[in-house]
């Protein structure tokens, strides 16, 4: 049998540049699907609400402010245990030829014969080990109210946290805001400095006709061009503020700053119709750095009374029970003891007296710090107000510019 090798050599090669072209166009599917990918999300619009749901989940002040949060839940729980008894269980072990100890160990361990009544062994005495197990129980039953004070101030602490975490969310939101509208504002600023590049292109342009005509003299020509050239400065600076204002807006989101989104928001304005008092008022009563220090204020009056609970006498209630061996873990002598210890300090050197007088000093303190700090959240809603309604007048005054500008722009067009 004869084969033909010419056309297996060349249904061979033919099915080869199939496989190669079958492999090329996948690769080619698979750059575009990655390209589309790729631009979709680079494409992909950002929000402001986004912007601020993002900036909340990652910002390490408010992961911060959560656990401080947690450690004053911990301080509440913690308040809890003096209302609760005391456990403890000990395992001692001791060596001894004390003579009195030695007795003593010998009663506990309920081994004492009459030839220890000797005089030459009371004196005397062999040394003996003693390993000794306890299980201890202490109750408190009346401390001066120490302990109800001491929960109240830790649940007016855990509220304080709160208002502080709420505080922080409220910077972090607002500083999102301001570099999202940095951003927008960076943009806009962009295109009206390309818009000007243009626009002194063109009038550069008129300037070398017209001095080439005769019409104008040199020095127009290059004031011309020297304002040009300022213009190129202002849009490389301008988009230099985009590069600069879109990675704020990223850290204040708490993401890589190389990261590039698409902000969809526009600079509109916003008009805004409130009452001075009402405002100062709704601050007064909302903010949550006003709540805070009032509450801070609050648990410093508390103290005082917490340190006043010294003068009062203490009463607790205590039990335990003892295993005395010579044995590790022994358990042939067993005994009980149950005590009410009541106890009053009469005089201490007025430790007593300086404490409450401490606490009075940073009661007042923080009386007077919340009083400052509400005058100066007046000041700042004053400032805010007014800044508003300048800022309003401004953009008023500075459309009813552009509309004259736009119709003056029109006129020598025409």
């Amino acid at each position: 049998m004869e084969y033909n090798w010419t056309w297996i050599k060349s249904r061979n090669f033919s099915i080869k540049s199939r496989a190669c072209n079958l492999l090329a166009i996948v690769l080619l599917f698979l750059l575009l699907t990655f390209a589309v990918a790729v631009y979709s999300y680079a494409a992909e619009g950002l929000t402001l609400d986004q912007a601020i749901e993002t900036a909340v989940r990652n910002n390490p002040d408010l992961k911060a402010a959560d656990s401080q949060v947690e450690v004053a839940e911990a301080g509440v729980l913690r308040s809890v245990s003096g209302f609760l008894p005391k456990v403890t269980v000990s395992e001692t072990w001791s060596r001894t030829d004390n003579p009195l100890l030695v007795f003593g160990t010998k009663l506990n361990q309920q081994i004492v014969s009459t030839a220890d009544f000797n005089p030459s062994v009371i004196n005397n005495p062999e040394p003996i080990s003693n390993y000794n197990s306890r299980l201890a129980v202490i109750q408190p039953i009346f401390n001066g109210g120490r302990e109800y004070i001491g929960r109240a101030q830790a649940k007016l602490a855990k509220a304080a946290s709160e208002q502080d975490r709420e505080r922080i969310r409220q910077e972090t939101a607002y500083n999102v805001v301001k570099a999202y509208y940095g951003l927008l504002f960076a943009r806009e600023n962009y295109t009206v400095a390309t818009t000007s590049l243009k626009t002194t292109e063109e009038h550069v342009r008129l300037a070398e006709a017209r001095f080439k005509a005769g019409a104008v003299l040199q020095s127009d020509l290059l004031r011309a061009k020297v304002q040009m050239a300022e213009v190129r400065d202002m849009l490389t600076r301008s988009k230099n503020g985009i590069q600069i204002a879109a990675a704020n807006l990223n850290f204040v989101m708490g993401v890589p700053q190389g990261t590039e989104y698409d902000v969809t928001g526009t600079l509109a304005v916003q008009v805004f119709s409130a009452d001075l008092d009402a405002e100062i008022n709704e601050a007064s009563a909302k903010r949550p750095d006003l709540i805070a220090i009032g509450l801070n204020r609050q648990n410093a009056e508390k103290a005082v009374g917490k340190a006043r609970t010294d003068y009062l006498p203490s009463l607790n209630l205590m039990g335990q029970t003892d295993w005395n061996s010579s044995r590790i873990a022994g358990d042939e002598a067993k005994s009980w003891a149950v005590m009410a210890v009541l106890q009053w300090n009469i005089f201490d050197g007025l430790v007593i007296h300086a404490n409450v007088k401490e606490a009075l000093a940073t009661s007042n303190r923080m009386k007077y710090l919340e009083e400052q700090t509400r005058s100066a959240a007046q000041l700042q809603v004053r400032q805010a107000h007014y800044a508003l309604s300048a800022s309003l007048d401004r953009i008023s005054a500075t459309a009813s510019s552009v509309e004259e500008a736009e119709e003056g722009l029109r006129i020598v067009q025409k």
